[in-house]
C-alpha cells in the first residue's frame, strides 16, 4: 500500500522535480528485482550519507544505467545483499538513480542503514570531485526529498567517512559538503 502512495505521490510531484534533477527509476535502469522490502523507521530520516561507488564514472545516461546495475550485481551477487545498498545513486550525467527510494532500509553504513538516505556519486571521487551536474542533483534531491515529507527539514549531512572507517567518499566530496549548511562532522 505504501509503494503505491508514494508511486501516485509522484507521478504527481515529480514533474515539479524535473527542472531541477531527473529521477531514472529502477525500471529505467534495468534493475533486478530485489530480495528485500525492510521500511526505514516510521520517524523521517535525519541523516544523509554521502558515498562514492567507488567504480568507474560515468557521463551519460546509458553508462550511468549499466554503472548502476553494475553496483547492483556486485551487492546482490558477490556481498550477497538483497538489493543495491544505496537510496539513491548520481551519475555526473546529472541524474539521480533510484536504488532502494525514500523509505526502504539500505545497507550502506552500519548503524545508519535504518535511519539515513544513503546517496552514492557513481564513480570513485579520490583523486577528484564530481562535476557539477552531480552536485546540482544531489541538491536538487536533497531540496526535493524534504519538500515531498520524506526527508527531515533539520537533517544532518555526513560523509561516509565521518561514520566509517572507510575512505569513502573521498575528502574532494566531504570539503565540499563539509561547507553545506547541514554538514555535522561525526
Amino acid at each position: 500500500m505504501v509503494k503505491l502512495e508514494i508511486g501516485i505521490f509522484l507521478l504527481y510531484a515529480l514533474p515539479q522535480a524535473t527542472g531541477c534533477f531527473q529521477l531514472i527509476t529502477p525500471s529505467q535502469w534495468g534493475a533486478k528485482p530485489a530480495n528485500c522490502s525492510a521500511p526505514l523507521k516510521e520517524l523521517l530520516p535525519e541523516n544523509v550519507i554521502i558515498i562514492h561507488t567507488a567504480g568507474t564514472p560515468c557521463q551519460t545516461k546509458e553508462e550511468c544505467s549499466r554503472e548502476t546495475r553494475n553496483v547492483q550485481d556486485y551487492h546482490m551477487g558477490t556481498k550477497h545483499w538483497c538489493d543495491i545498498a544505496y537510496s539513491f545513486l548520481i551519475g555526473e550525467d546529472g541524474n539521480v538513480y533510484e536504488g532502494r527510494g525514500w523509505r526502504s532500509e539500505g545497507a550502506h553504513t552500519l548503524g545508519y542503514n535504518d535511519l539515513s538516505l544513503g546517496i552514492a556519486f557513481i564513480g570513485l571521487f579520490t583523486e577528484r570531485s564530481p562535476n557539477e551536474a552531480a552536485w546540482k542533483a544531489l541538491k536538487c534531491l536533497l531540496d526535493f526529498s524534504v519538500k515531498i515529507g520524506y526527508l527531515h527539514p533539520d537533517y544532518l549531512l555526513m560523509a561516509h567517512s565521518d561514520v566509517s572507517d572507510i575512505v569513502s567518499p573521498g575528502v574532494h566530496i566531504r570539503d565540499v559538503i563539509s561547507k553545506w549548511p547541514h554538514y555535522k562532522h561525526q
